[in-house]
């Protein structure tokens, strides 16, 4: 459902050296406000077009800037940021949005992490590079982040899909302890299933590959699981990785010549048994 509540702008106006807050307002905007054609515009922080009040024309929309509707500065609220605001306006009832939209805000309110920071490369780095690849063409940085921001939320979406599916879980025992299988459109997840307490899970996904994962300290040999397999359902493609902790038949990086014939039950089944 779309909380869209804003005329299609003609003008989208952020700041030059655009920031992760600003730019994901911008993204909202052409993504769930309909404005793929609208033209980009910088101003200086804090500044409007020229020098305009920031709300006066409907057609024209300041994110991140200028003290108006969507420019959050004026609050001292850290469950603000411009992304936020134009989030709530055109599409307050989208999950993966709000999920999304909630870390680009912490990250604005420098609330991301509650513990030092980690070195890995992040968002903010690639939004530094490209910065500093185009100094002097905002409009540059804009586009070459829009697309990244489509992966963001591509991303979102399919963890929201998986927490549904997830709650169809099957559990079961196996000998080194609890197992959880799931099918879904997209596979299993490694996340949802050992903060539920599991050793290893199951999944199967919505092109027929399966797979068999256990927790990296775990004591779990996949060994006998993949023999079995390969006696039972010899023609199938299975590959078990050298750690013995996985076994795969098909993924998105090795798609199988031939695909498994047996149902996620039969699966958990031979877990069972090993």
């Amino acid at each position: 459902m779309s909380g869209r509540s804003l005329v299609t702008p003609h003008i989208i106006v952020g700041h030059l050296a655009p920031d992760l807050d600003c730019l994901v307002a911008i993204w909202i905007l052409v993504r769930f406000g309909g404005a793929a054609d609208a033209e980009l515009a910088f101003v200086p922080a804090g500044r409007t077009l020229n020098d305009a009040a920031a709300d006066a024309d409907p057609l024209i929309v300041h994110v991140d800037t200028g003290g108006g509707r969507f420019d959050h500065h004026h609050s001292a609220d850290p469950t603000l940021s411009a992304a936020e605001l134009v989030r709530r306006a055109l599409a307050p009832d989208d999950e993966a949005l709000r999920r999304l939209v909630e870390q680009v805000t912490r990250i604005d309110n420098a609330e991301a992490f509650t513990e030092r920071q980690p070195v890995f490369f992040n968002i903010n780095d690639l939004i530094a590079g490209y910065n500093a690849l185009f100094p002097n063409r905002p409009h540059h940085v804009a586009q070459a982040m829009l697309p990244n921001l489509d992966a963001w939320y591509e991303h979102e979406l399919r963890q929201v899909r998986l927490e549904q599916a997830f709650k169809r879980r099957r559990e079961f025992q196996t000998r080194w302890g609890l197992g959880i299988a799931m099918q879904s459109d997209d596979g299993g997840s490694s996340r949802l299933a050992y903060s539920h307490g599991a050793v290893l899970y199951a999944y199967r996904d919505r092109q027929g590959y399966m797979g068999v994962a256990a927790q990296r300290r775990s004591s779990v040999d996949l060994k006998p699981v993949y023999q079995t397999l390969k006696r039972i359902d010899g023609d199938a493609d299975w590959y078990l990785h050298p750690s013995r902790r996985l076994l795969l038949c098909g993924t998105a990086k090795a798609p199988p010549r031939r695909l498994s014939t047996l149902s996620l039950d039969d699966l958990v089944s031979v877990l069972k048994e090993r």
